[in-house]
């Protein structure tokens, strides 16, 4: 099932990602049963979300070394969104449907690729106690780190690590509780199977987006209000499209 959550204006679609696009070489007589592979026309269409990151390597290789953690944090933002912000402008539209399936596979593969390499790193800077904090790597900085974890469907368990540390830092006034309600969320639903608590994870349900189940949700924007979500469940449902 597709699944979809909302940050501020940036859209974050949490679909299972296939990791590459192969192309085959097969035997002439199997001509007529080989896979569909990637056309030119969708080639060109998804180019621009594999340049975006050669843009922006290549300009953060000019770049003095990173002297703080925020610093390398900051880096990292680029290398999360460059990807998802170019796929989501993309319009497969015109392309037949198994084109289109091919296309945001391989978009998304790149996209991977990336997260992967993000997750690495942003490891070797998790500190040894706590989480990051606003008040000294910068608001940007922790925001990245919460995307990055938030990204990592392949890694359940840098989710489930980060959420405690995460809460703390939301506590102290250290980052933002949208972010500790989007990762819970997120981690209750598509790992543990349970109800979702705060209401930000919708599911794509017979091409329409529905919330997916919420435990007792008679109190849900009472519980939005305690964590210090500005909207209650109809206003930000609101941010969404009625199909997918």
């Amino acid at each position: 099932m597709r699944r979809m959550t909302r940050l501020g204006e940036v859209l974050f679609l949490s679909s299972g990602i296939v990791l590459g696009v192969a192309v085959t070489a097969v035997a002439a007589t199997a001509a007529a049963a080989a896979p569909e592979v990637l056309s030119p026309q969708a080639a060109k269409l998804i180019a621009p979300v594999h340049q975006v990151y050669l843009t922006i390597e290549g300009e953060q290789a000019t770049f003095p070394p990173a002297k703080t953690v925020g610093d390398k944090l900051e880096r990292l933002y680029d290398l999360d969104q460059a990807g998802r912000g170019i796929e989501q402008n993309v319009d497969l539209s015109k392309l037949p449907k198994a084109q289109q399936k091919l296309a945001k596979e391989a978009m998304d593969a790149e996209i991977a690729k990336h997260d992967l390499s993000n997750q690495k790193a942003l490891k070797a800077l998790i500190p040894a106690t706590g989480w990051f904090k606003v008040s000294t790597d910068g608001e940007r900085a922790t925001l990245t780190a919460f995307l990055i974890v938030q990204h990592a469907g392949n890694d359940p368990q840098l989710m489930r690590d980060a959420l405690p540390k995460l809460k703390t830092a939301v506590d102290a006034g250290e980052a933002s509780a949208q972010w500790y309600t989007l990762l819970f969320d997120r981690v209750a639903v598509e790992f543990d199977h349970k109800p979702q608590r705060y209401g930000t994870q919708l599911g794509c349900v017979q091409g329409k987006w529905q919330l997916e189940k919420v435990d007792d949700p008679a109190n849900l924007d009472a519980r939005r209000k305690s964590v210090g979500l500005k909207e209650n469940e109809a206003e930000y449902l609101k941010h969404f499209s009625a199909t997918c």
